[in-house]
């Protein structure tokens, strides 16, 4: 890559270290990613989803009662809805 006459060699140098962070950090997030679907894709993590939201619910109950997490949980039912 040549350097242009608006940019100087250290500039150039340090946008292309950005843009090679960056490739870097886009091919660890999309591992990641890809790991987190295949965990959530596998039968126990489907089995125990029912679970994992009642644990959330009883953290809520927990945190603000049991009318407000109620409430909270029916607004959470709606929108997944669609109302």
């Amino acid at each position: 890559m040549t350097t242009t006459p608006e940019r100087s060699a250290p500039e150039e140098e340090l946008q292309q270290l950005r843009e090679a962070v960056l490739d870097d950090w886009l091919v660890v997030t999309s591992s990641v990613t890809d790991y987190l679907r295949d965990i959530q894709q596998t039968f126990s993590w489907r089995v125990t989803r029912p679970l994992r939201r009642a644990r959330q619910f009883q953290k809520k109950v927990d945190e603000v009662g049991v009318v407000p997490a109620s409430q909270l949980a029916a607004v959470a039912l709606a929108k997944k809805l669609g109302r």
